[in-house]
């Protein structure tokens, strides 16, 4: 594999040619994105890779194992989480396929923070939750440069059959954490995709 790092002296080129990465056991490459696995305490990959302008990544969020703590698993690429454990929902108002593995903010409900050691450009992330979510994105010194809300009913009753899915999105310069939050809900988190 290909020992990628990042010059800040040098400025990224636009884009990876997908020639230049070879699979590996932490990541796959389409022409589109690449998906990033979850990388193990016994596994010994080299953890610095270059992370240039464009590159499009979703995080494989299906391969972390049940109940467990989600916090630097994804490190090598830089991104870390806070109150977050991958889980397949039992309750039936998350309505996703059977033995889909997900991310919920836990232990403190309704909240899931990630943080990136590169700048990110864009964010998507397909969420399911009981109240209304906010997604927060903010700049390395901690301030708030852009929000957007899930659409949702006012009168969305949580002993609801099925809880609400939603697609949100953010494009901004220079984001350093996302926060997506739930007031007085619970929400899960089974797609993210960010572009650095």
């Amino acid at each position: 594999m290909k020992n990628f790092m990042v010059d800040e002296d040098f400025p990224a080129v636009d884009f990876i040619q997908s020639l230049e990465l070879e699979t590996s056991m932490d990541c796959e490459s389409n022409s589109s994105e690449i998906i990033v696995y979850p990388q193990r305490e016994d596994q010994n990959i080299d953890p610095e890779f270059t992370v240039k302008a464009s590159t499009e990544i979703r995080l494989a969020l299906e391969e972390l194992n049940c109940f467990e703590v989600v916090e630097n698993q994804f490190q090598h690429w830089g991104i870390t989480f806070h109150n977050a454990i991958a889980l397949q929902p039992s309750n039936p108002a998350f309505v996703l396929k059977p033995a889909t593995t997900v991310i919920m903010g836990a232990p403190k409900g309704g909240v899931l923070e990630i943080n990136f050691k590169y700048p990110i450009q864009q964010v998507l992330g397909l969420i399911t939750s009981s109240h209304a979510t906010v997604l927060f994105a903010y700049d390395a010194e901690g301030n708030k440069v852009a929000e957007t809300r899930m659409n949702v009913s006012p009168h969305l009753n949580t002993d609801s059959l099925n809880f609400p899915n939603a697609q949100l999105e953010l494009s901004e310069l220079n984001i350093n954490k996302i926060i997506f939050e739930t007031f007085d809900g619970q929400l899960i988190l089974h797609h993210l995709q960010v572009k650095f």
